[in-house]
């Protein structure tokens, strides 16, 4: 038993006057003193009510059972017990959410058996700082988790796998249709419906998901809601007691298809609901629901601040992969709008093209291709590349094209084509841009190929016993040195077989990153071999998916097939 004396000893050392609330108890792990902070845990207790209570009543709707379990192991090691952390609710302010407090144990005194006379237990308010540390550690998550990619359903799902279990117990993103659909206004009036499809959702494995989940529904004005008047604000909606309304009252909280999908999230073991605006570049873009199920407790204003700040980072980056998918879609329009839209056909020869922008690039490349007809009988196919992913290049290629249609007209030899090629490409571009070409001239009076080139990619013939070559030529410099008066280019002549296909390309088809030139090369004559027996525009398609199924560059193909 502690004596008196003891425990008037501890208290005139300074606890009644300590800061942090303090209890000391006997080696039973009985209460006999209490000192309460302002704020501290626990109702107060009258000194002549404090002898013999259990610590569950001293300090009630915290974790008592780790707090006792730790004090009965300083009493047994006689060392002190630091940095123990416990949670709990204070009593009658559940919306405060779970609070968190540090503690320190220590034994005092001596018994007759020698072992501690008691142990005093210090506690002093955490949340703050764990709430902190919290908020750092999910902010540092979505830095590294969310926006990996430029795909808005993807950076969807991503958002959600931070938010759950972290945070919630399930979730669904919905997006406006137009960002979804990558329009240039994403923003809303006051008096617009505003239409979300449901591009990413999570729920454990044992609550199916409900099939409205998937579809698109509208939030009107000419239907008013809370939810609606709220999202449209660009404010939270923040049901913790979501599970005891009734369906009258959630109706009056959404409306529609709204309604459905709360009920049956609800009716999947949703109790507790937080619904945040996603909010980028001041427009409404769209919105995170989250849910705590049954076996959770419902979720706190902490919580809320916390979604806010996660949706917050998260909205941006979805923006941005709008952004990004409406800027390559406008630059693909650009790009193709400056190549043929057809090729002519031509007697003899049967033709077939593609052209395959890269994926990880927004904006528009210079990779061309174009098909010419020549008096009598011949025509001009050429393939051409020029440097960089930006407006310059694609500006640059639309003049080529232009420039190289001009000089065929003037029926020259493909050499000095090139020739002027470049000289018209030296004026146009400054020293880091340039561009390749290759400009092949076929007779179809003998079947024989002209072709020159200015450091382009060999062309590749295909025959019909499925073996290839590559034509060995001049390689040429490439457009864009301007050295007038000084042969650059020569012309080749060629005799390709009957049947046999002539392949044009640009180098994105052989080059990567994981592969030198030689390797590529090798692979589209391995490539070649396979596609022999299919129709030519077949044939185009299964290099690319076999060669580049996610180019890191554009690749434009042209072939050509003799009769």
């Amino acid at each position: 038993m502690l004596e008196p004396e003891t425990l008037d000893t501890l208290i005139r050392a300074g606890l009644r006057r300590s800061p942090l609330s303090v209890l000391v108890l006997d080696a039973e792990l009985r209460v006999i003193w209490v000192h309460r902070a302002a704020g501290g845990p626990g109702p107060g207790i009258p000194a002549s009510d404090r002898a013999g209570r259990q610590l569950g009543e001293v300090l009630p709707g915290l974790d008592v059972g780790l707090i006792e379990q730790s004090l009965r192991q300083v009493l047994l090691s006689g060392q002190p017990a630091v940095e123990l952390e416990v949670t709990g609710q204070r009593p009658g302010h559940p919306a405060d959410g779970e609070q968190v407090w540090s503690c320190i144990q220590f034994p005092f005194g001596a018994g007759a058996d020698g072992r501690p006379a008691g142990v005093i237990h210090i506690m002093r308010e955490a949340t703050e700082r764990v709430r902190a540390q919290r908020r750092l550690a999910l902010a540092d998550e979505a830095s590294a988790r969310i926006g990996t990619t430029l795909d808005i359903s993807q950076t969807g799902r991503e958002l959600l796998s931070v938010a759950i279990p972290r945070l919630a117990d399930a979730g669904a993103v919905d997006l406006l249709t137009t960002v979804i659909d990558a329009d240039q206004a994403t923003g809303h009036g006051g008096d617009e419906t505003l239409h979300l499809q449901r591009v990413a959702v999570h729920w454990p494995a044992d609550n199916p998901n409900q099939a409205e989940y998937l579809r698109r529904y509208t939030w009107s004005r000419s239907s008013p809601s809370n939810l609606y008047e709220r999202l449209a604000a660009g404010s939270p909606v923040f049901l913790p007691d979501f599970g005891t309304m009734t369906p009258e009252q959630i109706r009056e909280v959404a409306w529609g298809t709204g309604v459905d999908r709360m009920l049956a999230a609800r009716s999947a073991g949703a109790h507790s609901l937080i619904g945040v605006p996603l909010v980028a570049r001041g427009a409404i873009i769209g919105v995170i629901v989250l849910f705590r199920l049954a076996g959770s407790r419902p979720f706190a204003s902490s919580d809320l601040s916390l979604a806010r700040d996660l949706v917050s980072r998260a909205a941006v980056s979805i923006d941005n992969a709008r952004l990004y998918t409406r800027e390559r879609a406008t630059a693909l329009a650009l790009q193709r709008g400056l190549l043929p839209r057809q090729v002519p056909e031509v007697p003899g020869l049967e033709l077939a093209h593609r052209y395959v922008p890269a994926q990880s690039a927004a904006e528009v490349g210079g990779d061309w291709f174009d098909v010419i007809p020549l008096p009598p009988g011949r025509c001009a196919l050429i393939v051409g590349d020029v440097t960089g992913h930006d407006i310059r290049a694609a500006s640059l290629m639309g003049q080529l094209r232009t420039a190289t249609r001009t000089l065929a007209t003037l029926d020259l030899a493909p050499a000095e084509v090139l020739t002027r090629l470049d000289l018209i490409t030296a004026d146009l571009t400054d020293e880091e841009t340039g561009a390749t070409c290759i400009y092949a001239v076929h007779d179809v009076a003998d079947g024989g190929w002209d072709i020159s080139r200015a450091g382009h990619p060999l062309p590749a013939v295909l025959r019909p016993d499925g073996s290839s070559t590559f034509l060995d030529m001049p390689p040429g410099v490439p457009l864009g040195t301007g050295l007038a008066g000084t042969p650059q280019y020569r012309t080749a002549r060629f005799e390709v077989p009957s049947r046999s296909v002539l392949v044009l390309y640009t180098d994105g088809l052989i080059e990567s990153r994981a592969a030198d030139l030689d390797a590529g090369m090798a692979g589209l004559a391995g490539a070649l071999g396979t596609v022999c027996t299919l129709p030519l525009r077949d044939a185009c398609d299964t290099l690319l998916d076999t060669l580049a199924p996610s180019p890191a560059d554009d690749i434009a193909i042209l072939m050509a097939q003799m009769s």
